[in-house]
């Protein structure tokens, strides 16, 4: 059990806190406790995986590679509770390396280290670039365009939350987040998570409650001296689940037609020759070429010769033209 102790100070700055970086994370967790059959993440993921891009190869190693969870800068510490992605990659990219190194090693050493965690240990601030590229891809392909339905949700849930606490109070409304979290009258909450043990002061700082749409069975906790507490926790009804969205245009298709709209995106996972463009469409590269070619007349490719082959990335405007035009899910 841990105990969390609050002081007089702690109470009046215990908040809520959205989390885009957190529910990525949770939503693309393939093991440990947030995943289970039938789950949200696990019916969002078979949704979306068919269209995880290239790039988010690295972020997803990362955040798979240990049952136990993600190393703790991972997790962003930012003051600002309504958070934007770009906001929480851009403490990512910032984490010194002496700490990535020691978060790192909780998991282990030489053979035991998962190799995922060895390589971000040992690629420095390269390898922080790729994971922080990877969950913004990953991000813009997959979840944006669930993410305002389910931040809708998730502030339903805050709100009832915060009436709770103005009618009963805030010891209250701590000790209905989770069976597993437990308010004591002393000002302390008790959180059962498995064998672990300790008692940590908050030190003044309150603790971030962070609900969470994809977990549903347990909570997680995150304390320590030398960076703000937090409780990842589920939303308070159980069955409550985002709104269906209607069948969505693909405002992308309607702009370039449906397949220069596949090319762009092909391009957006990684860049690449026109021959793998060709193989990622399934189409003969002269067709492949010919597409690339009208989206470089558009300005929104750029080309490059490496040797003999020629090379195509996305331009900051073809970037922004597929931030603004997510491609649809599915419809199952």
């Amino acid at each position: 059990m841990i105990a969390l102790r609050f002081g007089v100070a702690d109470l009046a700055k215990t908040r809520f806190v959205i989390s885009p970086l957190d529910h990525l994370m949770a939503g693309s967790a393939r093991r440990g406790v947030h995943q289970g059959t039938g789950s949200r993440s696990e019916r969002w993921w078979r949704d979306v995986r068919r269209h995880v891009p290239h790039r988010a190869v690295r972020f997803l190693d990362v955040v798979n590679a240990s049952p136990i969870g993600v190393p703790d800068f991972m997790v962003a510490d930012l003051d600002s509770v309504r958070r934007q992605l770009t906001e929480e990659l851009d403490a990512l990219l910032a984490v010194p390396q002496r700490a990535v190194e020691e978060d790192v090693a909780m998991f282990g050493s030489g053979a035991e280290l998962p190799t995922a965690l060895a390589r971000l240990r040992d690629d420095g601030s390269r390898g922080l670039r790729e994971v922080s590229d990877g969950a913004w891809a990953l991000f813009r392909s997959c979840l944006a365009p669930d993410w305002p339905d389910i931040r809708r949700v998730l502030e339903a849930d805050i709100a009832v939350r915060a009436r709770t606490a103005a009618r009963s109070g805030i010891g209250a409304m701590l000790d209905s987040l989770h069976p597993k979290a437990v308010w004591r009258d002393e000002g302390v909450l008790e959180c059962t998570l498995g064998e672990l043990e300790g008692s940590f002061e908050l030190g003044g700082r309150g603790l971030e409650l962070r609900p969470n749409y994809f977990v549903q069975q347990s909570i997680s906790l995150l304390a320590g001296p030398d960076r703000q507490s937090l409780l990842l926790h589920p939303i308070a009804t159980p069955a409550a689940e985002a709104p269906a969205r209607p069948p969505a245009a693909d405002g992308l298709a309607a702009v370039l037609g449906p397949a220069r709209a596949r090319v762009l995106r092909a391009i957006a996972g990684s860049d690449c020759s026109t021959t793998e463009l060709a193989q990622r469409l399934g189409v003969t590269p002269p067709s492949a070429s010919a597409h690339a070619a009208a989206l470089r007349a558009a300005g929104l490719i750029a080309t490059r010769r490496e040797g003999k082959q020629v090379r195509h990335s996305l331009t900051e405007v073809g970037h922004d033209l597929l931030l603004d035009n997510p491609q649809p899910p599915a419809q199952s």
